[in-house]
């Protein structure tokens, strides 16, 4: 009673509480970016623009355009500088161009490869979760056995295997290399995206709002399309950029180890491959184009970790 007679106002009305100011309740809810992921996401967009736009842009040579010194060709001798930003390799080509034009083919495996896994696993994770069943039992024996063999072992088998099924079949005339290692890296990631797509979706199924819909008469393919995928986005999302810096970081193993695109097309695996005997005498042929890897794995792994934990995403299966 004491306490009530002196918060009480003395005309002996009783006062609604202050709302909370406007300005001081957006200053709550919104939170700013961290800075890892706001130069992750600066130097992807502007690695992209670069890519897309080069062959427009006057600072950047066709990668097959010889730099010449005092009219000659200048092979690793030219070293960074005004003529070459990135200095030139051993067939006097710009490292720049050829880096540039290289992350047009890498950022090109590595999204579609990612749209194949999130497609297949996702859809796979959905199936699992959402029935059980046999077909959980199924699916789950399909992802462990895909988990459980060694990632570049089994990209190396696969990218052979389909060039053997290309020579052998004539209409299959129009899988190129770049696409046998798209459909190579897309099932290596479909597996990690199936697990964690079917945990979220188990939790997911016996949440208030799928029950209702239940009840009421929903069929399963409703509930799936419209409950339950809408709720994935954030976990998808979040897996998505995590996985795509780890399929860039698989293509550039490939391309190290001789599987990569069609001779003729630059990549950032190639370069490093066809340069790495010159590290002492030209290094940067071979830093550049690493260093270029490294940033884009790491602004991925800044959004994709930045999205996790927004959206508080546990990734164990990747």
């Amino acid at each position: 009673t004491t306490m009530t007679t002196a918060l009480a106002p003395t005309d002996g009305t009783i006062s609604a509480p202050e709302p909370e100011a406007p300005a001081v309740a957006r200053r709550r809810r919104f939170k700013m970016p961290s800075f890892g992921m706001l130069f992750g996401a600066g130097f992807l967009l502007t690695l992209t623009f670069l890519a897309i736009f080069a062959d427009y842009l006057p600072f950047i040579r066709y990668p097959d355009t010889k730099v010449l010194v005092d009219g000659r060709p200048g092979r690793y001798k030219l070293g960074p500088g005004w003529d070459a930003w990135f200095g030139t390799d051993g067939l006097s080509n710009d490292v720049f161009a050829k880096t540039i034009y290289g992350a047009r083919t890498t950022l090109q495996v590595g999204v579609f490869a990612t749209v194949f896994g999130i497609v297949v696993g996702g859809g796979l994770g959905v199936i699992a979760g959402y029935f059980r069943g046999w077909a959980d039992r199924v699916i789950t024996i399909i992802i462990d056995c895909l988990l459980a063999l060694p990632a570049l072992l089994l990209a190396i088998i696969l990218v052979n295997r389909l060039d053997d099924v290309k020579a052998d079949t004539e209409w299959l005339g129009w899988l190129s290399r770049k696409w046998q290692i798209v459909i190579t890296l897309g099932i290596l990631a479909t597996a990690p995206l199936a697990r964690i797509v079917r945990a979220q979706t188990l939790s997911l199924r016996e949440r208030e709002f799928v029950l209702a819909a239940r009840s009421l008469g929903a069929k399963p393919g409703r509930i799936i399309f419209r409950e339950i995928l809408p709720n994935l986005v954030p976990a998808i999302l979040t897996v998505a950029f995590t996985g795509l810096s780890i399929l860039i970081a698989a293509e550039g193993a490939l391309a190290f180890l001789g599987l990569g695109v069609e001779i003729g097309t630059p990549t950032w695996g190639k370069s490093i491959d066809d340069n790495r005997n010159q590290l002492d005498n030209a290094w940067w042929a071979t830093i550049f184009p690493c260093l270029m890897l490294f940033a884009t794995v790491l602004s991925f792994n800044l959004i994709g970790d930045r999205l996790s934990r927004r959206f508080d995403i546990r990734q164990a299966g990747v």
